[in-house]
């Protein structure tokens, strides 16, 4: 189990806190690159869920949110629970997204595990289930929250459809 250093534990979880407020805006602002050049470590790597392979470095993660938020008219995260350790910060997220094209709305529920650097992310990895973020923290027999029990039911696995004619991620599939 993974010991809590409470001091640094609530300064990494102010500085997650601050990444997804400041991406909550970046659909309107459109201010990425000084998003990632003020949130994010110089040799930064991002799994997001619907990527075989990590975004990896500015250039890159720039391009990708750049991509990734042309679909949506307006795009922001909230953070459902937060628990640190050290540099480690796993985020029960709901990301949220109203698509550019068809004005639909979309709610996704997401658990990032966080790795700090020099008060920067270095590393984000989004899972689908809280246990294997919690796991990949050290966190999984410790310091969840009470809430994290029994919120992943069925799981959900998003594939990018680049053919998407509207012009939005779909192809969210169920998987037991």
């Amino acid at each position: 189990m993974a010991t809590i250093n409470l001091p640094i534990a609530q300064e990494s979880e102010a500085i997650v806190r601050s990444v997804y407020a400041a991406f909550s805006g970046l659909a309107r602002s459109g201010e990425i690159a000084s998003y990632v050049a003020g949130h994010f470590h110089l040799d930064c790597e991002y799994q997001p869920v619907e990527e075989a392979s990590p975004v990896r470095g500015h250039v890159a993660l720039i391009a990708w949110i750049e991509r990734w938020l042309e679909a949506w008219e307006d795009a922001w995260d909230e953070i459902d629970e937060i628990v640190a350790s050290g540099e480690v910060v796993v985020a029960a997220i709901r990301v949220h997204g109203r698509g550019r094209s068809s004005g639909l709305e979309i709610s996704q529920r997401l658990f990032d595990v966080h790795e700090l650097r020099d008060g920067r992310v270095l590393r984000i990895t989004e899972y689908l289930e809280s246990h294997q973020a919690l796991g990949a923290a050290g966190l999984l027999h410790g310091h969840a929250p009470r809430e994290w029990a029994g919120t992943d039911g069925v799981e959900m696995r998003a594939r990018y459809c680049a053919s998407d004619v509207a012009g939005e991620r779909r192809g969210f599939q169920a998987r037991t």
